[in-house]
């Protein structure tokens, strides 16, 4: 299983789209898709916390703007995180469907599953690079940053049977941006302000 595993992770770094086409070929239901699903969720979770105790208490600013955030618990974070993470999945399917895609939700949500694990592992690394290397942190971020773009528009070229990945990475930004008006649109409705921000008056 771990070596399965390790070849999946190399096949990702190198071959991203014959990763999730070997995914799809697995042909899972979609009750083993979520339990795969909710188990990457967790370790990312714990991987989280551990995170949290190596690098000590957070500085809260004066205004307090992080204080609600960092009061959360890490199973309400959890469910926050893995809240938005299914929305991702359902995005990812609705949408690339609506464009002419032929992906099965249940590899959407093993997309989704993939990106995740493929990302702890990369952040395991960056982590070690950054302890050795304190200086390379601001480059890694920002390679954190391109690598969940093109390893998540790789898998849903796969997912979807897309031809132009440059039109899916498109297609993923303008859904993000939709997404966010429309979760902000709908927290003004219900009264929920962002920590930090003015409140309305």
């Amino acid at each position: 299983m771990s070596s399965n595993l390790l070849t999946l992770m190399q096949l990702t770094a190198r071959r991203p789209r014959e990763a999730m086409a070997h995914v799809q070929s697995l042909q899972l239901t979609s009750a083993v898709a979520w339990q795969v699903f909710a188990l990457v969720l967790v370790i990312e979770l714990i991987f989280a916390h551990l995170l949290g105790l190596m690098l000590g208490p957070v500085d809260v600013p004066a205004d307090g703007a992080l204080a609600p955030a960092l009061a959360l618990s890490p199973m309400l974070l959890g469910a926050i995180q893995g809240c938005l993470l299914v929305l991702m999945v359902f995005g990812l399917h609705w949408v690339g469907r609506a464009f002419g895609g032929t992906g099965r939700l249940e590899d959407a949500i093993l997309l989704m599953a993939l990106l995740q694990f493929a990302l702890i592992v990369l952040q395991a690394v960056e982590i070690l690079l950054i302890l050795i290397f304190p200086g390379l942190a601001a480059g890694v971020m920002l390679f954190n940053v391109f690598v969940f773009f093109y390893l998540l528009t790789s898998f849903t070229t796969q997912l979807h049977g897309f031809t132009k990945p440059p039109l899916v990475f498109l297609g993923i930004i303008l859904t993000m941006i939709g997404g966010i008006i429309g979760l902000s649109i709908i927290l003004t409705i219900i009264g929920v302000t962002i920590p930090g921000t003015p409140p309305n008056v």
